[in-house]
């Protein structure tokens, strides 16, 4: 079977649609998967700051604690 070759520009055209929309898709993809991993970034930095801020006052009562035992003759 012979192509004419109008028939070739088809074909490429297609494989040209084709890897157009697979690069669309991937770059889509990767920004919309870096905004998810910005906002988790963000969103573990307020979590880690409550942690760290209630550790905080832990220490503290336990320092307190600590004192009161150490005063007792």
């Amino acid at each position: 079977m012979d192509f004419p070759w109008y028939g070739y520009l088809v074909i490429v055209g297609v494989m040209a649609w084709a890897a157009i929309v697979i690069v669309a898709t991937v770059t889509k993809n990767r920004s919309r998967n870096g905004d998810a991993a910005a906002a988790a970034v963000g969103h573990n930095n307020v979590v880690n700051q409550a942690v760290l801020s209630k550790l905080e006052s832990i220490e503290s009562r336990l320092g307190a604690i600590e004192k009161t035992l150490t005063d007792i003759p």
